[in-house]
């Protein structure tokens, strides 16, 4: 499976945000991204200044650490949203919140989104009965996540818990058994909020369009 191997701490330092992946940890005050937010400068050296570009290419790094897919993988995603014919930004949003790991993530069967894909890769899920293996396997409406039944006799599950903070989405439906259904695609205010994802589809709309 393809994935970032470096230090997820850097990946928040290197655009400025704390990016939360590093499960409980990131959500206290032992996190290395919170106790040094930024890389130190050489006395006298100032931050740089982004140009308009820098700070597009900034927001697309920021949204390809979150999910926790490669260069690859994002430019294929944002070429199929711009064949849609629907808004581009809104459409690479949903593609994103309706990966298996995502979604595993966001329904509170793992501590990160890191966790979660180890879990789909190491087969510890069935979508619609059928063992998944897929981390970026996208979803739809009426599919339903379990975990398989001789994988929730390990000690990994009969002692999991969330411990991070976790609101399952309205658009997505858990039941005590670690089963979780989408019941539809997320709308758009079900979308994250906090990417500037217009900028995103700047930065491709020259390069994939």
């Amino acid at each position: 499976m393809a994935r970032n191997t470096g230090s997820r701490t850097k990946l928040s330092r290197r655009v400025g945000k704390n990016l939360f992946l590093k499960g409980q940890r990131s959500f206290s005050a032992k996190d290395d991204y919170t106790k040094k937010p930024f890389k130190v400068l050489k006395k006298g050296k100032r931050p740089p200044t982004l140009s308009e570009y820098g700070k597009q290419l900034k927001e697309k790094q920021t949204v390809k650490f979150t999910y926790g897919i490669l260069e690859r993988q994002f430019t294929n995603l944002f070429k199929k949203a711009f064949r849609v014919k629907e808004d581009t930004g809104s459409t690479a949003l949903i593609l994103l919140e309706l990966r298996l790991d995502n979604i595993v993530y966001k329904a509170g069967l793992a501590n990160s989104r890191y966790q979660s894909r180890q879990l789909v890769n190491h087969g510890h899920f069935l979508v619609n009965g059928i063992k998944a293996t897929i981390p970026s396997m996208t979803l739809k409406a009426g599919d339903v996540i379990s975990v398989k039944p001789n994988k929730l006799k390990k000690a990994f599950w009969q002692n999991f818990t969330l411990e991070v903070p976790n609101d399952v989405p309205a658009w997505l439906e858990k039941n005590k058994d670690f089963e979780v259904k989408v019941i539809n695609q997320p709308l758009k205010e079900d979308l994250p909020q906090d990417f500037n994802i217009t900028a995103i589809v700047e930065y491709y709309s020259n390069k994939v369009a």
